[in-house]
């Protein structure tokens, strides 16, 4: 029975706006650290999709490039598929590359003031001249 007068709690997780379900977190560390799971070439031309089953989607919106991303992700999914089991504690069995749409340009930050150290002694000084 609530009180009257009391707080709901909220789970920390919650209020952090952290994701709750544990996939969802797997694959917000990924994001986070795709640069470590596909290497410098690719980062610019992939991005995770989603963990399905076992399997890692990958998405890439350079069509011309699909073909030969297939090709060489065969050819170094071992030592991927190692790092994934290393870094993260993650057993996938299969990557899979698929067209996707290019991810939305990030808009920048607004650009950050940073305080008028000049300003601030000036204002200061007043004070201290006031009382």
């Amino acid at each position: 029975m609530r009180r009257p007068g009391s707080r709901n709690l909220v789970p920390l997780r919650e209020a952090s706006g952290l994701p709750t379900d544990p996939q969802a977190r797997i694959e917000a560390r990924l994001r986070h650290g795709w640069l470590l799971v596909v290497g410098p070439a690719l980062v610019k031309h992939t991005r995770l999709l989603r963990i399905s089953r076992g399997t890692l989607v990958v998405g890439c919106w350079q069509p011309r490039i699909i073909p030969s991303l297939r090709t060489s992700a065969q050819a170094v999914w071992p030592q991927v598929q190692e790092r994934l089991l290393r870094l993260w504690k993650l057993n996938i069995q299969a990557m899979e590359i698929v067209p996707c749409d290019p991810p939305e340009a990030e808009k920048p930050a607004p650009p950050r003031r940073e305080p008028d150290a000049f300003k601030a002694v000036l204002e200061l000084l007043r004070t201290r001249q006031k009382g």
